[in-house]
């Protein structure tokens, strides 16, 4: 979920409420919270933790909260935790510490830290590309093997790598992450899927979906083709930056992402205003 918030940049309740009802009336079968598409690192704790409450109350049991609890500091992921599972989410994920180019022991360490801070269970969120951590199928088993793992949000373009994951870990709930690619996962054998553009056309993914389960393949390919033009536009632009401003045309208002990140440009708006249905 992106994370709305008002003209004085401040987390705008109201709008998140708003967009969790849409979202469930469009068929989300479940919320991921304070993630990279919600700018999680631009949030104070308190802001994460009132966000998975808020959406947790909103949502009144009808489908899982996922809180993204990620951090550099293994003691401080494990206090937002520890935090979130008082709001009610049904789990915790996080990303693996960055930027200090940690061991992958460390790493385990931190998801440990974790996974013993709270009853829960833990999804790993693999996202190479930012994090600049790769999770394999032979580096997950060492996190498995002492963390309470449940899920496992994969967000890279290596379907080989997924499809070896798949193979080894049969009972792990695996939720795909990268929107352009959904079709092409599925028969890899994923779970589901977590993504920014479910946003504002989540329709349009149920749609391929169905039709996948249908078999109809061409139908499936000629929606997905449909999404991946939507997206080629965004990622002209921001991606979190567009779908903001594209929740306004479903009476959703984002606001503009938090500094540094700048506010979208008149041009940028024009040439969104030219994409078609989003449903």
């Amino acid at each position: 979920m992106v994370t709305p918030f008002d003209r004085e940049g401040d987390v705008n309740w109201t709008e998140l409420r708003k967009l969790v009802r849409m979202l469930l009336a469009e068929g989300a079968d479940g919320f991921y919270v304070t993630g990279s598409t919600g700018e999680c690192f631009l949030l104070t704790d308190e802001e994460r933790i009132k966000i998975a409450s808020v959406v947790v109350e909103t949502a009144e049991g009808k489908v899982p909260v996922i809180a993204h609890v990620g951090k550099i500091g293994a003691a401080q992921a494990a206090h937002l935790a520890k935090e979130v599972e008082k709001a009610g989410v049904s789990a915790v994920s996080s990303v693996p510490p960055f930027y200090y180019d940690f061991q992958f022991e460390e790493i385990i360490d931190y998801y440990k830290a974790v996974s013993d801070a709270v009853e829960l269970p833990l999804v790993v969120y693999n996202f190479p590309q930012f994090s600049g951590v790769t999770i394999n199928a032979e580096n997950l088993r060492k996190i498995t093997d002492c963390c309470r793992v449940e899920g496992l949000k994969y967000t890279d373009s290596n379907l080989y790598e997924l499809e070896r994951i798949r193979r080894a870990f049969p009972e792990l709930k695996i939720m795909y992450g990268q929107d352009e690619a959904f079709l092409y996962a599925l028969p890899v054998g994923v779970d589901g899927a977590i993504g920014s553009t479910y946003n504002f056309m989540l329709k349009k993914y149920k749609r391929i979906l169905t039709a996948y389960q249908d078999g109809d393949m061409k139908l499936a390919e000629e929606i997905q083709h449909e999404a991946c033009s939507i997206i080629d536009a965004l990622l002209k632009i921001r991606d979190i930056t567009a779908e903001k401003y594209l929740l306004k045309r479903k009476k959703i208002d984002c606001g503009d992402c938090r500094a540094p990140f700048k506010k979208i440009t008149d041009e940028e708006k024009a040439l969104l205003d030219r994409i078609g249905s989003l449903d």
